[in-house]
């Protein structure tokens, strides 16, 4: 038998100098990634609580899509809930002048696994009397614009926003409602930091009334710190209604979002934490994706 000196012993200290290598290889091209000498360029974001459209010039274009994991969601109409997959989280963002730009943004599929069943609001499909139910999901088409100030100090501008209908109430996960959002925009930029915060009011139908509706608070806000070809993300979003009897379908939603972007060329990487607070919005959730951008 070799003893610790011999030949075993020189292996292991090969092996471990191997693995030390390669780990610091992988710390350095982390720290070259994130920290590197190169400015982030000013851009669109993928899925934010808030887009930082003062920093948006004419023709810049985002296309993206991405995929979230939302526990414990519950669907107030359809009594449902449990853990909900959106996968192909489409976004596109197009820069119309400076500051001023179009967004679209809406998943594709989102698949509901159902955990827990309260009397239902409606007559629902047979297809979800299963383990699972799945639909398409809404889409959102917004105008942007902020004329006045400049990228570094304070500017304002506004927000408006329609949530078109593509889902099917009755397969428990959508509301099947049009819903427009009105909001006024204010930014401030100082070096690295931006701070972008949105608040107005939500006008959405409700889906079991006819000729009802709840004007509910929105609200939404994303502090964006640059540090060289990443940003670190700190984000609010969330509505309030105002009445004492909310209709059904209109419930508060509230959470708190925690990220990272990185720029790698004309793509970039992103994900997400959040947290929920409020309603009918998910314990916690994660999210990430992928956007390719021309500037």
């Amino acid at each position: 038998m070799e003893s610790e000196t011999g030949p075993y012993r020189t292996i292991t200290n090969e092996i471990s100098a191997g693995h030390i290598g390669w780990a610091v290889a992988l710390i350095g091209w982390a720290v070259a990634l994130i920290g590197g000498r190169s400015e982030l360029d000013a851009q669109a974001r993928r899925g934010p609580t808030v887009q930082p459209v003062v920093e948006i010039e004419a023709g810049d274009l985002l296309v993206g899509a991405g995929l979230a994991y939302d526990a414990t969601r519950s669907f107030p109409i359809s009594g449902l809930s449990g853990d909900l997959w959106s996968i192909g989280r489409l976004t596109f963002v197009c820069g119309l002048a400076r500051a001023v730009a179009i967004e679209v943004r809406g998943d594709l599929h989102r698949v509901l696994h159902i955990e827990g069943r309260d009397e239902p609001a409606i007559e629902l499909d047979p297809t979800t009397d299963g383990s699972s139910t799945s639909d398409f999901g809404d889409f959102r088409v917004g105008v942007l614009l902020m004329p006045l100030g400049e990228i570094e100090g304070l500017s304002g501008g506004a927000h408006v926003q329609v949530t078109l209908p593509n889902s099917d109430e009755k397969k428990g996960i959508g509301t099947n409602t049009t819903d427009v959002r009105l909001s006024l925009l204010g930014s401030y930029g100082a070096g690295p930091l931006r701070v972008t915060a949105d608040v107005g009011v939500a006008i959405l139908e409700a889906p079991l009334e006819r000729f009802e509706q709840n004007d509910v608070l929105a609200y939404s806000g994303e502090l964006l710190y640059r540090t060289g070809r990443a940003r670190l993300v700190l984000g609010v979003d969330g509505r309030a209604s105002t009445r004492g009897r909310v209709p059904v379908g209109t419930e508060d939603l509230g959470e708190v979002r925690a990220g990272l972007d990185v720029r790698l060329g004309e793509w970039m990487l992103d994900g997400e934490l959040a947290a929920g607070y409020a309603g009918s919005s998910p314990d916690w959730a994660l999210r990430a994706g992928v956007a390719y951008l021309t500037q």
